[in-house]
């Protein structure tokens, strides 16, 4: 007797919200990194370990970092960092992040938001004349989408 396919798992309303939030910084992060259907399929795939592993993320100390973390390895596993005009200092993984972020036009919170950090954490990690060089991706805006929290700054 044949198994009937399993049904298809439905994401639970937490994680949509959490999608819903997040796919648009992800997907600028991701585009200013990759080719635009590079980072879609690893922004897709990202969402997609998310949601298998959701129970695990949520019961994290800080589900929002864990997640941001997952993304920003997987974009460092199929590209290059962008160069910056002033060298990195240290080798800080997120202030590398928090400084692209800032220059596709994240204020301070909302980087902290997308990447689950302290709003002060992330200021100090910018105070710095270092941006990532102008690239085509780099845009100086999030792909044309409006951050939830506080959108995208005028270059």
């Amino acid at each position: 007797m044949p198994f009937a396919p399993a049904p298809a798992r439905v994401p639970p309303p937490a994680f949509e919200a959490f999608r819903t939030l997040h796919r648009a910084p992800y997907l600028a992060y991701a585009r200013a990194h990759l080719p635009a259907a590079l980072a879609a399929a690893v922004v897709t795939e990202t969402f997609a370990t998310l949601a298998r592993h959701w129970q695990t993320l949520v019961s994290s100390v800080n589900p929002t970092a864990d997640a941001w973390d997952h993304l920003s390895h997987e974009v460092r596993r199929h590209a290059t960092p962008l160069p910056l005009t002033t060298p990195l200092t240290t080798d800080c993984v997120l202030r590398y992040d928090a400084l692209v972020l800032a220059a596709l036009g994240y204020g301070p919170t909302a980087t902290a938001a997308v990447t689950g950090r302290d709003p002060d954490k992330i200021r100090c990690l910018t105070r710095t004349t270092a941006t990532p060089a102008p690239r085509t991706a780099v845009t100086g805006r999030a792909q044309g989408r409006q951050d939830p929290l506080e959108g995208p700054h005028p270059s």
